[in-house]
């Protein structure tokens, strides 16, 4: 498990979704790392539209995230 770190944490906004570059940076982790974690089923995520390649992470995903880490 990488270890977690608030970077750049900006005000939580409940319906906002994050893309996996943001919570990279936010996480202060590559990319790569929270793809893995998403396809772990570490980092619960959703794709906004059906046949879409977006991949999102919403805030409260994230304060989940951080609540099992901590």
């Amino acid at each position: 498990m990488p270890r977690i770190d608030h970077c750049s944490a900006p005000a939580p906004d409940p319906l906002r979704a994050c893309s996996l570059t943001e919570v990279a940076e936010r996480l202060c982790v590559s990319l790569k790392t929270v793809r893995r974690m998403v396809d772990s089923g570490d980092l619960k995520a959703f794709r906004p539209h059906k046949s879409g390649r977006t991949i999102r992470v919403s805030e409260a995903a994230l304060r989940d995230f951080f609540d099992a880490a901590s």
